[in-house]
């Protein structure tokens, strides 16, 4: 088997694939048999996920970045900490944030601090090439402390652009939702969707997204029609990884469901990476009133808080 990758490495240097595929790719390989090991979204692998891959490596560049998405565990975090105590395993390796990413940069000598909770990061890469300001400055102080340098060459905006990017206050309405969905909230959507419409504007550089999966729901819904046609909408889970010129961040929740924003608004990472896919806008569309005091979104209280004519119901 090492023979048969070795000569197939002659023609294809570099072989992409998932971490579910691996033990099936890998099989027949033992300790070091191969040269190099990238992990791309280290941030959001969990190490059991890696570690078979890291074995058969002799060398190892792990990616990543912890204060965006985290792994996702179907396994209750009681019956893996039962499995954690019965082995005697550190929690750094079972506990919910745990990450190939967090592994490697604990290991790793040269780094920085990033976050409000100095999290040790291993050769962090501080210049960023993304996102123009505003937007960059919001991501810089809602997760890295200020301590990113932008290297964002700026672009005209489109046309339909013109509106910066901004609050859109939707305050607590009177029609019944669905779950976390505000029929308020998709009104503003619908009306700034059909304002980039009739802008003439590529939808496949617009993201729509929620942290909540009932409001993702309704923004599926929209990217399926024809009108939007390459528009992504979905969680944010969706766009992790990606950019777009414009994404609208749609925040849901009804008066009543305090504890949904306090999940949302827990940790940086969704509010870092919603806004850390944009290149020129992000749009929030939400009652300001309701999430402006919660941690992270505080970061957000300096942007304009508006309504628009084309963005009224």
């Amino acid at each position: 088997m090492l023979a048969a990758w070795q000569t197939f490495f002659l023609l294809v240097p570099v072989v992409s694939t998932t971490f579910a595929s691996l033990p099936t790719l890998l099989a027949g390989l033992s300790r070091e048999d191969l040269g190099w090991l990238l992990v791309d979204e280290a941030g959001q692998a969990q190490p059991q996920q890696a570690a078979g891959a890291i074995w058969r490596c002799r060398r190892a560049v792990i990616v990543g970045d912890p204060l965006q998405l985290e792994p996702v565990s179907t396994l209750p975090t009681s019956l893996a900490e039962a499995i954690r105590r019965r082995y005697g395993v550190g929690r750094e390796y079972v506990s919910p944030e745990a990450s190939v990413q967090r592994l490697a940069d604990a290991v790793t000598p040269w780094g920085g601090l990033r976050g409000e909770d100095d999290l040790w990061v291993g050769v962090p890469m501080n210049v960023h090439r993304r996102c123009e300001s505003p937007v960059f400055d919001l991501v810089n102080a809602i997760a890295y402390g200020g301590r990113m340098v932008n290297a964002t060459m700026p672009r005209e905006p489109h046309p339909a652009l013109r509106v910066p990017t901004c609050w859109l206050d939707v305050p607590p309405g009177t029609l019944a939702g669905e779950g976390h969905w505000n029929p308020d909230e998709g009104a503003r959507l619908d009306a700034l969707l059909e304002h980039l419409g009739r802008s003439g504007y590529d939808f496949r550089e617009v993201f729509a997204v929620s942290p909540f999966r009932e409001v993702a729901t309704h923004l599926r819904r929209r990217a399926d029609d024809h009108r939007h046609r390459g528009m992504t909408g979905g969680t944010i889970h969706t766009i992790q990884g990606r950019e777009a010129d414009t994404v609208i961040l749609v925040l849901g929740s009804a008066p009543g469901q305090a504890a949904a924003r306090r999940w949302a608004s827990m940790k940086p990472n969704l509010l870092n990476v919603a806004a850390s896919r944009a290149r020129q806008r992000l749009y929030v569309i939400g009652d300001h009133d309701a999430w402006i005091g919660l941690p992270h979104f505080r970061e957000l209280a300096g942007l304009r808080r508006v309504a628009p004519p084309w963005a009224r119901r």
